[in-house]
């Protein structure tokens, strides 16, 4: 199904923003506070829109740099996730600094958005073949499937391993949500399991990513943002 991914992508963001309007927070007493939140939602979602597209198109200048007007054809997919969430952080820091609004709390109610556009980002990519697996030996956990051009091989199946992963991380941040966590851990796990995943999973992918140091850049960028996650959780435990 062409444009699958962007459709799910728009999905994902959709019922991302129907859960900071809907969901039962802490904060939700006053109409303002539910208003704000889905403001915060929207300011992610473009920031983490135009970061992630900076970002792909940044790792692929070799292509991109012949053809500049690609680079905002956002329906044509491309999407660096490492890119779409720091950008999409950076976006709320600063709308809270300009609205005087604390920042880890609302992060937290960030969290469980983020993990539903993960995994219908997920899903789209199977249905696109993009984010596909490395050609390996056929099996039981290789089945043939697609790249980008239609070729059919044993791959590693990377997108419904992703999917199903962030659907786990889902299921984990919906219970840790409902245990009163201190402000902002919530937010500090959800950016260490979704960075987890793609990092993983950056050594089984197939499709085109310069490399540094051995391993993709995009699984360089997931580690590193683990490595902020792992750092959040410390300091939001110790203060």
């Amino acid at each position: 199904m062409t444009n699958a991914y962007p459709l799910a992508l728009a999905a994902g963001a959709l019922l991302g923003l129907l859960w900071l309007g809907l969901a039962p927070f802490e904060r939700q007493a006053k109409a303002d506070d539910s208003a704000a939140r889905i403001d915060a939602g929207l300011i992610a979602l473009f920031a983490g829109l135009l970061g992630g597209r900076l970002a792909y198109v940044v790792t692929h200048w070799e292509y991109f740099g012949n053809r500049v007007i690609e680079s905002v054809w956002f329906w044509r997919g491309g999407l660096s996730w490492a890119g779409a969430a720091l950008a999409g952080l950076l976006g709320v820091a600063v709308y809270d600094r300009l609205a005087r609004r604390p920042f880890w709390p609302e992060a937290d109610q960030l969290a469980i958005p983020a993990a539903i556009v993960g995994a219908t980002s997920w899903l789209g990519c199977l249905v696109d073949a993009c984010a596909y697996g490395r050609r390996t030996a056929p099996g039981l956990l290789t089945p043939p499937a697609p790249d980008l051009l239609g070729n059919l091989a044993p791959r590693w199946p990377t997108q419904a391993i992703g999917g199903v992963y962030t659907l786990l991380v889902l299921l984990v941040l919906f219970r840790l949500a409902q245990l009163g966590l201190r402000s902002g851990l919530l937010a500090a796990i959800a950016l260490s399991l979704l960075s987890a995943g793609p990092l993983a999973i950056a050594w089984i992918r197939g499709d085109p990513m310069p490399v540094m140091a051995g391993l993709r850049l995009d699984g360089v960028a997931s580690a590193a943002l683990l490595a902020l996650g792992l750092s959040g959780v410390v300091l939001r435990i110790r203060t």
